[in-house]
């Protein structure tokens, strides 16, 4: 039986007709979908206070304010910040943390189609399938012009949109979070949204196998393995562990939940394969991640593999214990 205070991974539904146009707006912390959720919309996401732990996708790393990162559709995130940035004694609350836009994989198709100088976009677009993480430059530059959309009618929000945009395909610094990208935009990847989304809304079933994933897409498993890894550079299984784990981080540093509880509620049925699959992807145990975070030393931009142990008088330099959660 889940714990009271587990949730599954969540969609989001975003109720604005996105079809024709965009979402923009800025919302508090904690919010309804903050935890560990996923969309069939693109999101630019950017972090205005705090810093803590971000997930997105298979990434897995450390944000600080300015952290602005653009998201294909299906593809599972959240950030928690660490405690100590709470603006309230009785209960974490940071005011307007995040700032969002989204939009549609229909509205980004008709902005390549309709203006012609749009189309340097597309790569954008595709390569967010992957997860960017843009440049701090950037991130400061457009982050009045995102605060504008917010409040912008007509004309004016459709050309923030584009100078927003713009600016972000210009960016040289940005970086792909996840080592995985589509490799095109047709019949294969409608299919891998229909993949990950039914991973997303399963990863927490102990009975979820890759051979299921590959029968209800009609395809013998070799294929059906060999189409996965192509398109995201990571074998199905791991995917799937890599969501039941950073679910775990999300309880680990939100709750009080035992340890115990967390295995189950994620999908293991072997605390065992839990604590090995954790360490694999964190780099310590369960126990360790919980009592021993808030002393991690971690430069925004490694991956939470690169945590380092220590008194925070004591300057080092990052200790990887292994490969990049990326």
């Amino acid at each position: 039986m889940k714990s009271a205070a587990m949730k599954d991974l969540v969609r989001e539904v975003i109720v604005a007709p996105l079809d024709r146009s965009f979402l923009a707006f800025s919302h508090d912390y904690p919010y309804s979908y903050t935890g560990w959720h996923y969309h069939p919309e693109y999101e630019l996401h950017l972090i205005q206070r705090s810093s803590g732990s971000f997930f997105v996708g298979t990434y897995a790393g450390r944000f600080e304010p300015g952290n602005l990162v653009l998201m294909g559709p299906n593809m599972p995130h959240m950030w928690v910040s660490d405690n100590s940035f709470s603006e309230r004694e009785d209960r974490l609350f940071i005011h307007d943390r995040d700032m969002a836009l989204q939009f549609s994989g229909t509205f980004a198709e008709r902005c390549l189609r309709d203006f012609a100088d749009a189309t340097s976009l597309g790569a954008l677009f595709e390569q967010s399938h992957a997860g960017i993480e843009f440049s701090a430059s950037v991130s400061a530059e457009l982050a009045a012009p995102l605060r504008r959309l917010a409040v912008a009618e007509g004309p004016e929000k459709l050309a923030l949109f584009f100078t927003v945009f713009a600016t972000l395909a210009a960016d040289e610094g940005r970086r792909l979070l996840c080592p995985g990208l589509p490799a095109d935009l047709g019949t294969r990847s409608a299919r891998l949204n229909s993949v990950l989304q039914y991973i997303a809304e399963n990863y927490n079933n102990p009975k979820l196998t890759c051979g299921l994933i590959a029968e209800r897409e009609g395809m013998p498993l070799s294929t059906f393995s060999r189409f996965f890894e192509k398109n995201l550079s990571c074998s199905c299984l791991e995917y799937i562990n890599r969501l039941r784990i950073y679910k775990a981080c999300q309880l680990l540093m939100e709750t009080q939940i035992p340890i115990t509880s967390i295995c189950y509620d994620i999908g293991y049925d072997v605390l065992s394969t839990f604590n090995r699959n954790f360490a694999r992807f964190i780099g310590v145990s369960p126990s360790d991640f919980r009592h021993r975070r808030l002393k991690w030393r971690i430069e925004p931009g490694f991956p939470l593999s690169a945590a380092v142990v220590g008194k925070a008088d004591e300057p080092q330099k990052p200790r990887y214990f292994t490969r990049n959660a990326g």
